[in-house]
């Protein structure tokens, strides 16, 4: 369960809310053209005749990804309207200047839900091939030092999903301003979505508690590893094999 969930890019989505971004749009010069059944917002340019624009998008994200929640048809009933053509999946864990500048409070975060991440998953499988050890050789340090493991991938599983929940709490700073200036949810120039990015939603999705119950269930693996061993121990049958 914990690796499904550290693979799985439904960590977090990003929406946007519409009556705030109608509320924005009637007290400013800004039109706004819905599309995909108010799905997608195109933030229109009325001096400007091109094709292009900035598009405001849903969006999904695992620890190191963050994609457009956008299927192929879409894509390509968007391309008609000016929708630019780039990747539309950001990778956390590539080191390019092309790649949007991220916030440095979102940048630190990012980096240690990766962090936490990679070592919880050398952890279960390091794991898995002490515990196979420990069984098949009847090693009762192995099966022991198995359980501890175990107990170690469930504390950095939980430090990455504490990170991931708490990776979007606002912090006013002593001008009051927002953190958050990251460009998730707007594709094209993002110059013309900064006074909309107020209207950004960030929500948890089903991957986060599908690490919850990892956690629990590596809790609850780690407590039987320890108990096999004190079994292994004192168990009078393993006494008179030994």
């Amino acid at each position: 369960m914990l690796c499904a969930a550290i693979m799985t890019d439904h960590w977090e989505q990003v929406g946007w809310e519409r009556a705030a971004l109608a509320a924005f749009a009637n007290t400013s010069n800004t039109a706004l053209q819905w599309l995909l059944d108010e799905k997608v917002v195109k933030i229109e340019d009325t001096g400007s005749r091109k094709g292009g624009g900035t598009f405001l998008v849903p969006m999904n994200g695992g620890i190191w990804t963050m994609c457009v929640s956008l299927e192929e048809e879409e894509i390509t009933i968007l391309s008609r309207v000016g929708f630019p053509k780039q990747p539309l999946c950001t990778n956390y864990l590539a080191n390019s200047d092309e790649e949007e500048p991220r916030a440095d409070w979102q940048h630190r975060m990012q980096n240690l839900s990766i962090s936490c991440a990679l070592v919880c998953l050398i952890v279960l499988g390091s794991a898995a091939l002490v515990g196979a050890f420990g069984i098949c050789k009847h090693q009762i340090s192995a099966v022991l030092i198995t359980g501890v493991m175990y107990l170690l991938a469930g504390l950095f599983a939980m430090f990455t999903l504490m990170i991931i929940h708490f990776k979007r709490v606002q912090r006013v700073s002593a001008r009051g301003g927002h953190v958050d200036d990251t460009g998730d949810g707007v594709v094209g120039p993002q110059a013309a979505a900064l006074p909309l990015l107020s209207a950004r939603q960030f929500s948890t999705s089903w991957s986060l508690e599908l690490g919850w119950g990892g956690v629990a269930l590596a809790t609850t693996t780690s407590l039987l590893w320890i108990l096999l061993s004190k079994i292994m121990r004192y168990n009078p049958i393993s006494t008179m094999l030994l």
